[in-house]
This record gives structure tokens, sequence and C-alpha cells, in this order.
């Protein structure tokens, strides 16, 4: 018995592992794009979420400093309190902490009422009641505006 070895001809040969090669390599490219693409959109989401969170703090603490301002409540250095524009005490500051935010915060003052009659509260007091707003921005451009209202007991005058 003889063992005869047939070889293909290089010249038969149909080239079907090229052409799968590469149509798995053009796959592999694709998913791999596509791959980056949403990791880079996913950055971008992250990023503008933590810029929108930043605007909210800083605009929190407009809120705050507007509550500590001396000058933010007092009603003794106006000449008509109507609760008109002429009432607003507006500031504002940059730099707030270590991001280079800015913020804007006002106080305006609305209305002096009264406590009801029959109550235990002395009358010759009054409450002075305010709205308060505080823009923040940071150096992205991401902007958030959140509002609060505060009031004072004082003389009623």
């Amino acid at each position: 018995m003889r063992n005869t070895i047939t070889f293909r001809s290089v010249n038969h040969q149909d080239g079907a592992v090229l052409i799968t090669a590469l149509i798995f390599l053009v796959i592999l490219t694709l998913l791999a794009l596509t791959s980056m693409n949403t990791n880079t959109l996913e950055e971008k989401m992250a990023a503008n979420s933590q810029e929108i969170n930043r605007a909210f703090q800083t605009a929190e603490t407009g809120l705050d400093l507007a509550v500590n301002d001396d000058d933010a409540f007092t009603t003794a250095n106006k000449e008509e309190l109507d609760g008109t524009a002429g009432d607003l005490y507006d500031k504002s500051l940059t730099n707030i902490g270590t991001y280079g935010a800015e913020v804007d915060y006002n106080a305006v003052y609305r209305q002096k009422t009264r406590p009801p009659r029959g109550s235990q509260w002395d009358q010759s007091f009054a409450l002075y009641h305010f709205d308060m707003s505080a823009t923040g921005s940071t150096q992205s451009g991401a902007m958030t505006k959140i509002h609060g209202g505060a009031y004072q007991v004082g003389p009623d005058s």
C-alpha cells in the first residue's frame, strides 16, 4: 500500500480565511469606536452634572451669606418700606471655594405684619418679611438660582 500525499496548489485557494479575518477586524474596530464614543459621552455627562452641583452649592452658600449679612435684613436705613424694588439689598462675591465660582445674592423687603390680636405677643413688635434669592455660577457657565424666605422680629415703628 502506497501513501500518496496530495498537495493543493496555491493557485486553488479561495482566501476565505482572509475575508473572515478582515470581517472580524472590521467588527472589532466598530465595537471599539462605539465604546470610546460612549465613554466620552458619559464623561461629559458626569462633568456637567458635577458643574451643576457646584453651581447649586454656590447658590446655597449665597443664601447662607445673605442670612448672615447684617445689612441684608436691616430696615432702619430705608426711608420707605413698601415692598418695591427700592427695598432691595444686592451683593456679589467672586472666587467662592477653590473652583472660582461666583455668587450674587439679595434680600428684598416685602411686608410688615403685626402679631394677631389676642396673641401673647407684645403689640409693639412686628414681623418684617423678606424674600431672598441667590444665583451661583461656575467658570464653565453652569448656573443655578434658588429662592428662600425669612423674617425678622423688630420694633413696630
